[in-house]
């Protein structure tokens, strides 16, 4: 679902800044790098596939607004009548006219969302949360979600998802109405979704994802952990290590392989017993983000940590 980490480790602590790109619909890995990389990818980024074993790749989307060009059909006198569009809509401004929505859609025809453009709203629109319905593919940038939504993680068979809300705010501060959710942008700016976080120490997430820590909070990934896989096992990719567990650079791992990328190692709570040493010998229970980050309080049931030496 999401590439590129960086593990770092300041001095005084011990905690993880990842950084973030969106999910395209080829392989479910995600990267445990040392360096910032991106691949290109062709599928549907709003399938939620999990065919394929290479990491997930960043869209890059670049928006910009335009000149203003007049679309509709002329009148008697030759001039143009109809709503004004503006070449290149903005997610987050929602510049479009009256009963159309700023979109983000394939202009080519590719698998990679690379433009935005203003779409008609449907006449009887789905809600943020309902189902939904594509017309065509998740890349056409016409759905039935309203007009503070878009149907994500549609299904390429069905053409089925489920709205999901734009962020809102603006380029300096983009966020989402549900304090609990993280806005999602893509590049420039050309994809601004609002998707749900999780907690790591719960492991809510549907059958066959585990929460794992991506940026400043907590998401759902498809679990590609090999069955034998437990505490202490070398990963590459956060979703190697089964629920309840966080792919961590091998360096901050006791008994950790200098062979291995990363090691898996338990989250942990802050502020109860800490149960790392008698769970990773030689660790701690450490804070998984810096004071004053990650997702608010209310949205997680204690404060998370993970087991580090």
């Amino acid at each position: 679902m999401l590439v590129m980490f960086e593990y770092v480790r300041p001095s005084g602590g011990a905690w993880i800044t990842a950084l973030m790109g969106l999910l395209v619909a080829c392989g479910p890995a995600v990267t445990l790098e040392s360096e910032s990389s991106s691949d290109s990818s062709e599928g549907d980024p709003t399938s939620s596939s999990t065919s394929g074993g290479g990491p997930t790749t960043i869209t890059t989307v670049m928006t910009s607004v335009g000149e203003v060009t007049t679309v509709g059909p002329a009148d008697s006198s030759g001039s143009d009548t109809g709503p004004e569009f503006p070449e290149q809509c903005s997610i987050l401004a929602q510049d479009c006219p009256r009963g159309y929505k700023c979109m983000p859609y394939a202009n080519d025809g590719g698998g990679s969302w690379n433009d935005t453009r203003c779409s008609p709203i449907a006449d009887d629109p789905s809600a943020v949360g309902e189902p939904c319905t594509v017309v065509d593919n998740g890349l056409s940038g016409e759905d039935d979600c309203d007009g503070t939504s878009m149907c994500w993680d549609v299904d390429p068979k069905t053409h089925e998802g489920t709205c999901a809300p734009f962020c809102i705010g603006d380029e300096a501060n983009p966020t989402c109405p549900d304090p609990c959710d993280f806005c999602t942008i893509s590049g420039d700016g050309g994809l601004l979704i609002c998707l749900g976080s999780c907690d790591p120490l719960l492991q809510d997430c549907p059958r066959g994802q585990a929460c794992y820590g991506v940026n400043d909070t907590f998401v759902c990934v498809p679990d590609v952990s090999p069955d034998d896989t437990g505490v202490g096992s070398p990963c590459e990719y956060i979703n190697m290590c089964p629920p309840g567990l966080a792919c961590v650079a091998a360096g901050l791992v006791p008994g950790c392989s200098d062979m291995a990328i990363g090691c898996c190692t338990p989250f942990c709570p802050i502020g109860g017993a800490d149960q790392c040493p008698g769970l990773v010998p030689g660790s701690m229970c450490t804070p998984w983000f810096e004071e004053g980050q990650g997702p608010a309080e209310e949205c997680l049931a204690a404060e998370v940590g993970v087991c580090l030496e």
